[in-house]
C-alpha cells in the first residue's frame, strides 16, 4: 500500500467513518454525565474526552499509516510514525 492509494481510497471504502464523530460525542457525553450532575460540568468533562480521544484515534492513526507506507521512502514512514508517537506521548501531560 502506498500514500496515493491511503489517500485516495475509494468513497464506499471510507463511509463507516462517518460515525466515528458522533460515537465519539455520545459516549463522552454519557461518560461526563455518569460523572457528575449539572450540566456545565457534563458537557465540561466530555469535552475533554473529546479532545482526548480524538488525539488518541489521529495517533494511533499516523502510526499505523506510517508502518502502511510499504512503497514510500524510509524517511517520510518514520517521520508520520514519530509524530504519532509523539502526540501519544503528549497525552500524558493532558489533565
Amino acid at each position: 500500500m502506498n500514500a496515493s492509494s491511503i489517500l485516495l481510497a475509494a468513497p464506499g471504502q471510507l463511509e463507516f467513518y462517518w460515525h466515528l464523530p458522533i460515537l465519539i460525542v455520545v459516549v463522552c457525553l454519557v461518560y461526563g454525565a455518569t460523572r457528575h450532575d449539572h450540566w456545565g460540568r457534563i458537557l465540561h468533562e466530555a469535552g475533554r474526552w473529546m479532545l482526548r480521544m480524538a488525539l488518541f484515534l489521529v495517533g494511533i492513526m499516523l502510526v499505523l499509516t506510517g508502518l502502511a507506507l510499504d512503497g514510500s521512502p524510509l524517511v517520510l514512514r518514520v517521520a508520520v510514525a514519530t509524530v504519532g508517537v509523539a502526540l501519544e506521548a503528549s497525552l500524558l501531560f493532558i489533565k
